[in-house]
């Protein structure tokens, strides 16, 4: 039924795992036609990973959108003097250098026109956000998909992903996102936290913070003494140990929040609004006690979101039950296919 219609894999290449989303496009649905995730126990298995993770998706498509991040992507929200958009681009490649820690010459650059304000001296200026990513990390990981047999179709951002995933959702079931509200999107990975700021569904701020799931689980080896499987385990399903796990983990909860929290008064001060809700996903938004802590440190409303929900499943490929498993992990694999 669905042979003629575009495909693609939305790739996540975590550092602990990696998830992959294939989502065909037929006439108005998005139907997701094949899906893995395998675990990466360390850097020099990656490449065998991955090819275990195409042989068990049984993906119809070679396309694949990925994305990088880390210390090598630069998030920097800037304003400039007001250029027809035509000119934005080349204008903002002639400023950059201003801006970036890195060559201009060594990095991709890509910007988002945020909102045109006055400036004090009565000048029309665009505030903009400005990505830059090292030219050799994108390439370095198209050259692994190609060595894999894969076709990369483009290189995106982790937390741009998550809000083309949002956005996905609300356009398949139109209401459950309440876009009319500010949201904040809080991916809490392995590594690191990527946040997005999204305001009437359109991104205003992107951020990561380097906190994340690895930092817990080390808080919990410290508090009982654990290897790191062990405590890997114990963070997945504490069990009767669920208060200790809780308090062990505490700090980092705390850590993590206060600067997410940063984050939203740099959004309230820059764009006089005020998060909202937060919508949690990563790997540790399966943490039982993540979304009550969480939502005390915020002083807001915080839940754990599906991306996967109002999306079609082509329950003859997909294994829908180890699919359901693992729903908040794949916001940035779901957002990866959804910019096909």
């Amino acid at each position: 039924m669905l042979k003629h219609r575009k495909s693609i894999v939305g790739l996540d290449i975590g550092s602990s795992s990696i998830k992959a989303v294939e989502i065909t496009q037929d006439k108005y649905d998005f139907v997701i036609t094949g899906f893995a995730r395998v675990d990466v126990p360390n850097e020099q298995s990656r490449q065998d990973a991955l090819a275990d993770l195409l042989k068990q998706g049984k993906f119809r498509t070679k396309r694949t959108a990925s994305a990088v991040s880390g210390k090598n992507v630069i998030f920097r929200y800037i304003s400039m003097v007001d250029v027809p958009d035509e000119k934005l681009a080349s204008t903002i490649r002639l400023e950059a250098d201003k801006y970036i820690p890195f060559d201009v010459n060594e990095v991709e650059i890509d910007h988002q026109k945020l909102m045109e304000v006055t400036s004090p001296e009565g000048r029309p200026e665009s505030r903009l956000l400005l990505v830059a990513a090292k030219r050799s990390m994108i390439e370095e990981q198209t050259r692994m998909l190609l060595e894999a047999g894969l076709q990369p179709s483009s290189v995106g951002i982790d937390s741009f992903a998550l809000g083309n995933a949002f956005e996905l959702g609300d356009m398949v079931s139109p209401g459950i996102q309440e876009g009319e509200r500010t949201v904040a999107l809080l991916d809490i990975g392995a590594s690191k936290s990527c946040i997005n700021i999204l305001r009437n569904n359109t991104s205003h701020f992107a951020r990561e913070v380097p906190i994340g799931g690895y930092d817990l689980t080390n808080a919990i080896m410290r508090r009982f003494g654990l290897d790191p499987v062990q405590a890997e385990a114990l963070k997945r399903d504490p069990g009767e140990q669920l208060d200790e796990v809780k308090e062990a983990v505490g700090q980092v909860l705390e850590d993590l929040g206060n600067e997410v929290n940063l984050s939203f008064d740099f959004f309230q001060n820059q764009f006089d609004g005020e998060v909202q809700d937060v919508m949690l996903s990563g790997g540790s938004a399966l943490l039982p006690f993540l979304e009550e802590n969480l939502e005390r440190i915020f002083e807001k409303r915080t839940r754990v979101w599906n991306p996967v929900e109002g999306l079609k499943v082509r329950s003859d490929n997909v294994d829908v039950e180890a699919l359901n498993q693992c729903t908040p992990q794949l916001a940035v694999a779901i957002g990866l296919a959804a910019a096909m």
